[in-house]
C-alpha cells in the first residue's frame, strides 16, 4: 500500500490519494511502490491537457523497457493507463511513473545497502534495452515472471456459528491444476472488481462482477485491512445463486468438487440410544456431510459438490438448529424431556427420546376443506372506526386451521394423538382472493386476519355493508361457512327524512349545510362526502361507487352506520366533484354556493322528505326556473327611434331575461354589430316599465364618450344624459338624480371614486369591459365597489390574452360565481391553459354559456360584404439585417444572463425591452434608439408600404394604417408628404378628433394614420375598405377592433385587411402567438378544441433564435 510520504506527496501536488487506491489494486501498488523507490523509471515527461486532466509519459524498465501512458482525470476521480508491458493498462509501471511524477516531494529514509544494490546499473539497462529489441517480435501475451501465473478467481464459503443466520465468503485466487481442481489459493480483495479500471491479478467473469457489487461493504481505502465477507438476508440468497452459477464455490476448501444447486432433500431427526442415554442424529438420502442457516436452512453434500434446501415439515430453521444441539438426553431424564418437548412444540412431527410417549401420527387427506369466516371485533378495540374484522380459517375434516401457510405439510396434536394434514393452498388462497375482492386485506401478522384498508370510515361502511348485504349471502351459495361473534354488532339504520339549512352569504350567495338527526345527533354530511372525494383516485369514481349502490353508509361510531338514498345526493355530488379543490367547505363544514350554482339543487330543493329552512328566496327563484319556457320576446319600447334587427332583438330579450333572473352578464357581439343600440333599447324598457328608479351608469373610455351621447340623442332621445367628462364635470354632481343615464370614463371614476361610492345604480355598464382585465388594477378594484341592482359587460373581446381576464369580468358581474381568483387558477386556467384539459374547457363553457352572448358578423350580418385578409411579408437585407442579427445577439447573451441571475419570471423587463428593440428593427431601424441605427435609412418593410400604397391609391381605395408606434407613423407620414399623399392621422396627442375622423369619412384624405391605442376602439370608419396593420400586436383581439373600425355595420364594399410581416423574424413569431390566444378564446366561447395555450419562458426565447433557426 502507499506510505505516508506518498499520500503527503500526492496531495501536496494537487491528487487525493483515493484516486490510486481505488485505480490500482494492492497488490499492483505494492510492486509500484518498488519500482519507483529502485529508481526504474527511466525517463518521464509531463502535460496538462486541462485544469482536471495531467497527462504523464513515462519509460520504465523491467525485463524489457516499457512506455506507459498515464492519465490523471480529476473530474472522473481516476487513474487510467496504458502500457506496452503484457499487462497492458493499470499496471505497477503506471504507479512507478505517477510516483515519480510526484517524486519531488517524496522525503525517503536513507537507503539501505541492499537497496542501493536494487538500483539499476549499466549493465541492467543494456541488456533491458537488448531484451526490448528481441521481444518486440515475439508473442505479445508472454509476461513477465511475476505476473506470469495469471489464476482464477474461486469462492469459499463456510458457516462458523450454525445460528448466525449469515454465511461467510472466503475470495481466492488459485491455480487451476492439470489433474483438476486447484492449488494453493491466496486472499484477494473482491472489492477491487467494484472498480472496472483496475487491474486484476486473476482471471474473473462478468458474474463476479455483479456478485462483488451485492456483498462488498464500503471500504476505507487508506486501510490494509479488509472486512470479511458475508452472505446474509434476502441479498444473501441473491449471491448464494449466483455463486452456484460460477463453477468455482467451494465449501470450505477445494479438496471437493465445486458446488452447484441441487434438489431438496427432507431431513429426518431421530434419536440415538446409546448406553445410558439417548442422543438427537440426523439424516437425508443421500447423505450431507454439512448444513448452515441463511434465511432457510441448506444442506451440503461435497461428495456430490451439491447445495439444496433441506425440508423440514413443521419446524422451522431456527427450531431445528437449536434441536441439533441438544446434549445427551439420560435414560432417566427422558421421560421429563420428552414431556418438556410437548409442551414446548405440540404441533411439530418431532420424534421423543422416550419412544413410548411418542403420539400416534394419523394421516389427513380429505377432498375439499370448507371456508369458515368469522365476524368479530377484538376485544382491545372498542371505539374507533374500521375495527371490525374477518377471520379466516379452513376445515380439514374436525381440525380447522386459522394460520396462513405456504407450507401444504400441518401437524396437528390432540392429547396423544398428532394429525399430519395436506393443506389445499389453491382452495385457500381462492378463498382469501374472494375477499379482497371485497375491499379486504390481511395484517401483516397474519393474511388470514382481515379488515378494510382504507382509514375512511365511509368507504369502510361501503365495504362492510355490500359484505353483509350480499357478499356474505354469495360466499354462503360457493359452501361458506358463516359466524357472527357475539362482539360482533354493527348496525345500519335507513335515514329518510333529512333537513337541510340556507342561509345568506353575501350578495347572491348562499352558504348550505345538509345533514340528518340520528339519537338526538345532528350529522353534517358535507365534510363526509368531501373527505370521500379526496379519498378517491379519480373524484367522479366516488360516484360511479355510489350509482352501483343505493345508499351512502355513514358511520356514527363503532357499531351503528346510517343509509342515505345516493340517488337524492347526486345533484349536490355533482357540484362538490365539480368545485373539488383544497377546501371547498367553509370553515363551519358548509359550502358555499352562489345562487346559480344553487339552482342546480332544484330537486333537493322540492324533495317531500327534505326539510329545508331559510330557502324560500332560492325556491322561488327555483320554481320559476322549473317552469322557464326560453326566454321570452318583448315588447319594443315606445320610444325607441330604431329598427331593430333580428339579431338586436333578440339580443334585447336576453338583456330582459337577465333583469328578470336577476343574473348579470356579458354582451359579447363582435365590434360593430350594436352593442350600444341594444343596451340603449334595454334601458330605455327599464324606465319606461318604471323600474329605473334611479340613473344608470355607463363607464366606457374617453373615445367612445361621443359615441354613446349621440346615439343616445338618436335612439333614445327620451332617456335624458349627463356627460361627466372635463374640468367642469363636479358642477353637474349634484343633478345625478335627476337623468336616466350618466356617462364617464374610466381614469375619471378614479379620480371620482368617493362621489360614485356614494350613489346607487340601477344598472352599472361597462363598454369596452376588457379595461378590467386586470383584476388587481387600482381601477378595476373601485369599480367592483361601486353600488348597482343590475350589472352589463359589453366588450367584442371578453378575452385578449388569458382566462383570469374573464373572471375578472365575472367577479365584477357576480361576484364568487367562479370562486376566488386562486381556485380558479387551479380549477380552470391551469389545467385549460397550460394542459389542454378539455373536460375542464368544457365545463367552464358550460358554466359561463348562459351569462354571455356572442355572436359574429359572419353569421348575423349576412348582408355585409366580403372581409379578406393577406398576410405580405418581406425580407430584411443588408445593414437592416445585420442590425437585427446584432441585435438579437446581444440581447440573447444580456437575457439569459439575466434569467440566470434572477430566473425568468423576474426578468420580464428586460425580456420585453428585448423584444422591442428587435420589432422596432422590422419596422424601420430609424425607431431603435442607437447611434449606429439612426444612420441607417433602409427600411425593407417601409419600402413595401409604399409600393403597395401606390397601387392602392391608383385603384381609388380608402386606407386605414394603424401601428402601435406613433415615431413609425411620423416617418410614414414623411414619406406621404413626399410622394404627395392626402392623409389624416389620429393619436393620443391630436386635439380635435371629430376634425381628423371627418377629414377621412367626408373629406379628400386617401390615407388614415392610427395609432392602435389611440384608435383601436370607438370608430365608425366605414369610408375605408382597406386596413393595413404595418406592426403586428401580441394579443389577436386588439388587431381585430381595429379592422371593424372599417368592417362594421353600414359597410357597403368589400374589404381587404392586410397584415406586413418581415420574414424569418420575431414578427412570424408574434403571428404564430396570435393564433394561439385565438384558439384558446374560440376553445371558451365554442368549444373548438384549442392547441395548447400557455407561453412559457421556452417560448419566449425561441423569439430571439437567429434569422436562420426561427
Amino acid at each position: 500500500m502507499l506510505r505516508p510520504e506518498h499520500i503527503r506527496a500526492l496531495r501536496q501536488h494537487g491528487f487525493p490519494p483515493e484516486i490510486v487506491l481505488v485505480s490500482f489494486d494492492a497488490t499492483t501498488i505494492q510492486r509500484g511502490v518498488h519500482y519507483f523507490e529502485t529508481k526504474r523509471v527511466i525517463e518521464l515527461t509531463s502535460e496538462f491537457t486541462s485544469l482536471t486532466e495531467v497527462r504523464l509519459k513515462g519509460l520504465v524498465l523491467g525485463n524489457s523497457k516499457y512506455s506507459t501512458d498515464v492519465l490523471l482525470d480529476l473530474n472522473k476521480h481516476q487513474v487510467l493507463s496504458n502500457c506496452t508491458c503484457p499487462v497492458g493498462h493499470q499496471c505497477k509501471h503506471a504507479v512507478a511513473t505517477l510516483l515519480q511524477y510526484v517524486g519531488d516531494r517524496i522525503q525517503t529514509a536513507p537507503k539501505t545497502l541492499t537497496e542501493k544494490i536494487e538500483e539499476p546499473t549499466a549493465i541492467q539497462l543494456w541488456l533491458a534495452d537488448l531484451n526490448t529489441s528481441l521481444r518486440s517480435a515475439e508473442d505479445p501475451s508472454i509476461e513477465e515472471s511475476t505476473d506470469s501465473a495469471r489464476m482464477d478467481l474461486i469462492y469459499l464459503l463456510e458457516q462458523k456459528n450454525k445460528l448466525s443466520n449469515r454465511v461467510e465468503l472466503n475470495p481466492r485466487k488459485a491455480t487451476r491444476l492439470k489433474r483438476g481442481g486447484y492449488g494453493q489459493a491466496y486472499q484477494v480483495q473482491l472489492e477491487d472488481l467494484v472498480y472496472a479500471w483496475k487491474n486484476h491479478s486473476f482471471h474473473y467473469q462478468e458474474i463476479d462482477g455483479h456478485i462483488s457489487q451485492l456483498i462488498v461493504p464500503h471500504m476505507n481505502y487508506y486501510s490494509s485491512s479488509s472486512r470479511s465477507l458475508e452472505l446474509k438476508g434476502r441479498v444473501g440468497l441473491i449471491a448464494l445463486e449466483m455463486l452456484l452459477k460460477t463453477g468455482r464455490a467451494f465449501w470450505k476448501t477445494t479438496e471437493h468438487p465445486p458446488l452447484k444447486a441441487g434438489a431438496a432433500r427432507h431431513l429426518d431427526i431421530y434419536w440415538e440410544e446409546k448406553a445410558n442415554h439417548s442422543q438427537i442424529r440426523y439424516r437425508t438420502t443421500p447423505p450431507i456431510q454439512d448444513y448452515f442457516w441463511l434465511e432457510q436452512l441448506y444442506y451440503i453434500d461435497q461428495i456430490r459438490g451439491e447445495v439444496g434446501i433441506l425440508e423440514l415439515g413443521t419446524l422451522t430453521a431456527e427450531q431445528v438448529l437449536k434441536l441439533l444441539n441438544a446434549p445427551p438426553i439420560p435414560a432417566k431424564e427422558a421421560h421429563q424431556v420428552s414431556q418438556r418437548l410437548l409442551d414446548i412444540l405440540p404441533e411439530a412431527d418431532l420424534p421423543l427420546p422416550d419412544a413410548s410417549m411418542n403420539p400416534q401420527l394419523i394421516e389427513v387427506t380429505e377432498p375439499r376443506p370448507i371456508a369458515h369466516l368469522l365476524l368479530y371485533l377484538p376485544e382491545q378495540q372498542t371505539t374507533s372506526f374500521g375495527q371490525h374484522r374477518l377471520r379466516l380459517s379452513f376445515k380439514y375434516g374436525d381440525h380447522q386451521l386459522s394460520n396462513y401457510s405456504t407450507q401444504r405439510i400441518q401437524t396437528v396434536r390432540k392429547e396423544q394423538i398428532r394429525y399430519r394434514i395436506q393443506r389445499d393452498l389453491e382452495f385457500e388462497q381462492a378463498a382469501l382472493a374472494q375477499l379482497q375482492e371485497l375491499g379486504f386485506e390481511g395484517t401483516e401478522q397474519n393474511q388470514l386476519e382481515l379488515r378494510v384498508p382504507s382509514d375512511n370510515p365511509s368507504l369502510q361502511a361501503l365495504r362492510w355493508n355490500y359484505l353483509l348485504e350480499q357478499g356474505l349471502a354469495d360466499l354462503e351459495l360457493d359452501g361458506w361457512e358463516i359466524e357472527y361473534a357475539d362482539n360482533f354488532t354493527l348496525e345500519f339504520a335507513t335515514v329518510d327524512d333529512w333537513e337541510a339549512e340556507l342561509a345568506r352569504s353575501g350578495e347572491n350567495w348562499f352558504e348550505i349545510s345538509l345533514g340528518f338527526v340520528v339519537e338526538g345527533k345532528r350529522i353534517n354530511l358535507l365534510p363526509i362526502l368531501v373527505d370521500m372525494i379526496a379519498q378517491m383516485q379519480d373524484p367522479q369514481a366516488l360516484k360511479k361507487l355510489l350509482l352501483d349502490q343505493p345508499y351512502l353508509l355513514i358511520p356514527l361510531d363503532d357499531k351503528h352506520w346510517v343509509k342515505l338514498d345516493s340517488q337524492r345526493l347526486s345533484k349536490i355530488l355533482d357540484t362538490l366533484i365539480e368545485l373539488h379543490d383544497h377546501a371547498p367547505l367553509n370553515a363551519n363544514g358548509n359550502l358555499l354556493l352562489h345562487q346559480v350554482q344553487g339552482l342546480g339543487l332544484t330537486e333537493l330543493l322540492n324533495d317531500p322528505h327534505l326539510t329545508w329552512k331559510g330557502a324560500d328566496a332560492l325556491r322561488s327563484l327555483s320554481k320559476q326556473l322549473i317552469h322557464f319556457q326560453g326566454i321570452k320576446p318583448v315588447e319594443l319600447p315606445q320610444n325607441l327611434q330604431a329598427e331593430l334587427r333580428p339579431y338586436q332583438y333578440e339580443g334585447l330579450n336576453w338583456l330582459q331575461f337577465l333583469r328578470e333572473y336577476q343574473f348579470n352578464g356579458i354582451l359579447a357581439d363582435d365590434m360593430g354589430l350594436g352593442k350600444t343600440l341594444q343596451a340603449l333599447s334595454h334601458l330605455l324598457i327599464e324606465k319606461e316599465a318604471g323600474r329605473a328608479d334611479r340613473p344608470s351608469l355607463v363607464i366606457a373610455p374617453t373615445s367612445l364618450m361621443s359615441n354613446w351621447r349621440r346615439e343616445a340623442e338618436k335612439f333614445t332621445p327620451t332617456l335624458k344624459v349627463l356627460t361627466l367628462h372635463g374640468p367642469e364635470r363636479e358642477h353637474y354632481f349634484e343633478q345625478l338624480k335627476d337623468y336616466d343615464l350618466v356617462l364617464t370614463t374610466y381614469a375619471l371614476v378614479l379620480r371620482d371614486e368617493e362621489f360614485y361610492r356614494q350613489h346607487e345604480f340601477h344598472y352599472l355598464i361597462l363598454d369596452e369591459a376588457q379595461a378590467i382585465k386586470n383584476a388587481k388594477a387600482k381601477t378595476t378594484q373601485v369599480i367592483y365597489e361601486l353600488n348597482a341592482r343590475h350589472r352589463l359587460c359589453l366588450t367584442g373581446t371578453p378575452m385578449e390574452n388569458h382566462l383570469g381576464e374573464l373572471w375578472s369580468m365575472f367577479r365584477f358581474l357576480m361576484p364568487g360565481f367562479l370562486g376566488t381568483h386562486d381556485r380558479f387558477g387551479r380549477l380552470f386556467r391551469v389545467p385549460i391553459e397550460k394542459h389542454g384539459d378539455l373536460d375542464r374547457q368544457s365545463q367552464l363553457r358550460k358554466r359561463l354559456q348562459p351569462f354571455m352572448l356572442r355572436r359574429t358578423k359572419e353569421h348575423v350580418a349576412k348582408e355585409l360584404p366580403p372581409k379578406t385578409e393577406i398576410i405580405r411579408t418581406v425580407a430584411l437585407e443588408g445593414v437592416q439585417r445585420d442590425l437585427y442579427e446584432s441585435v438579437r445577439l446581444a440581447m440573447d447573451k444580456k437575457l439569459r444572463e439575466e434569467i440566470n441571475q434572477k430566473g425568468f419570471a423576474r426578468s420580464q423587463i428586460m425580456l420585453l425591452d428585448a423584444l422591442l428593440k428587435l420589432r422596432q428593427v422590422c419596422c424601420d431601424p430609424r425607431l431603435l434608439k442607437l447611434e449606429s441605427a439612426q444612420g441607417i435609412k433602409a427600411s425593407a418593410k417601409l419600402e413595401m408600404l409604399m409600393e403597395m400604397l401606390v397601387e392602392m391609391l391608383d385603384e381609388g381605395r380608402k386606407v386605414l394604417l394603424f401601428s402601435q408606434f406613433t415615431s413609425m407613423l411620423e416617418l410614414i407620414e414623411q414619406e406621404l408628404v413626399n410622394n404627395k399623399i392626402r392623409f389624416s392621422k389620429l393619436t393620443g396627442q391630436t386635439r380635435d378628433r371629430e376634425a381628423a375622423i371627418r377629414a377621412f369619412q367626408e373629406g379628400e384624405a386617401q390615407v388614415f394614420l392610427i395609432s392602435l391605442k389611440a384608435g383601436g376602439t370607438g370608430l365608425n370608419l366605414t369610408a375605408a375598405d382597406t386596413v393595413i396593420h404595418y406592426d403586428p400586436w401580441w394579443n389577436p383581439a386588439v388587431e381585430q377592433q381595429a379592422t371593424d373600425r372599417a368592417y362594421r355595420i353600414g359597410q357597403d364594399k368589400p374589404v381587404f385587411v392586410y397584415k406586413l410581416l418581415t420574414e424569418e423574424t420575431v414578427e412570424e413569431k408574434i403571428l404564430k402567438l396570435q393564433e394561439r390566444k385565438q384558439s384558446l378564446a374560440e376553445g371558451v366561447y365554442t368549444g373548438i378544441n384549442q392547441a395548447e395555450a400557455g407561453f412559457n419562458q421556452d417560448d419566449l426565447l425561441d423569439l430571439l433564435k437567429p434569422l436562420s433557426l426561427s
